[in-house]
């Protein structure tokens, strides 16, 4: 059946299309009219009947362009929906280190990096997480397209680094270490020392450091003195959270690392710690 609409449902519609705009709010529409919250409330829900407007959550909805043919079919990509959701975002973590191939893991949250703290929103079926940054974390990403709609991701070595400061986000710290080993080959190190220097997180550098160490992956000389040079004097840290983890364990060297946890949980199966990073006679974790 062909899409209706009547004058001020009409207004609503076009000066969406006309401004490029896909999700609107309640107070947009009461705005735009100059009506009441209750008639904006009652266009809304014609316009969601009449296939305009999907409704996202309570007073949000997207907008269902002409394109989408006479029976307006809804635009199913996730990643186009979560970005409606906060302004302004940038996907990380598991979405974007699936994106990026970094994981096999198949993730039924989406994770969006955002200026604010927000409890999770569950729209159509999936659970969107927000993970909160300051504005001086809020860099390394880029508009891609995906499923024909341009959406901020985090760069691959923006990925990586927030799977590795934020593994719960990312899969666990097991996973997270796996994603290290498998994405070393095709690393920037330009641009991941760019973002550590940016970051100016001493514990971030540590606890890359020792994943690197521990798959024993090559880095150049220059750039492992870089990633030397940026951890703080005196910095020593647990690997894992010390609240599930406790906070006994070997220490690492150089990285000044205290592994908390154990260390096959870290490895992919019937692999082995690399030359780097093995357990010595007295409880260490360190180079040879």
């Amino acid at each position: 059946m062909e899409r209706t609409r009547s004058k001020n449902e009409s207004r609503v519609v076009l000066d969406l299309e006309w401004r490029g705009q896909r999700a609107v709010r309640l107070s947009e529409i009461r705005d735009a009219l100059s009506c009441s919250e209750t008639y904006a409330r009652y266009l809304a829900h014609r316009l969601v009947k009449k296939g305009w407007l999907e409704r996202l959550y309570p007073g949000v909805y997207r907008l269902i362009p002409a394109e989408r043919g006479r029976e307006g079919v809804a635009d199913t990509n996730p990643l186009a929906v979560g970005a409606l959701l906060v302004d302004p975002y940038f996907f990380s973590f598991g979405t974007a280190c699936t994106h990026y191939g970094l994981t096999d893991q198949v993730f039924a949250e989406i994770y969006i990096a955002c200026l604010r703290h927000r409890k999770p929103e569950t729209v159509r079926g999936i659970r969107y997480v927000f993970a909160y940054l300051t504005q001086e974390q809020f860099f390394g990403f880029t508009g891609i397209q995906v499923m024909g709609e341009t959406v901020q991701m985090a760069t691959r070595e923006r990925a990586l680094l927030d799977a590795v400061a934020r593994p719960k986000f990312s899969g666990g710290l097991g996973e997270v270490s796996r994603m290290v080993l498998r994405t070393a080959k095709n690393l920037d190190w330009d641009a991941l020392l760019g973002l550590l220097q940016r970051w100016g997180e001493s514990a971030l550098v540590q606890r890359l450091g020792f994943l690197l160490d521990l798959h024993h992956i090559h880095v150049p000389r220059k750039k492992r003195l870089a990633l030397q040079s940026m951890i703080r004097r005196g910095s020593k840290i647990h690997l894992a959270p010390r609240r599930k983890w406790g906070v006994s364990g070997c220490l690492s060297n150089p990285w000044n690392v205290i592994v908390n946890v154990p260390l096959e949980a870290l490895l992919e199966k019937g692999d082995h710690p690399g030359r780097r990073a093995v357990f010595r006679k007295r409880g260490r974790v360190g180079d040879r």
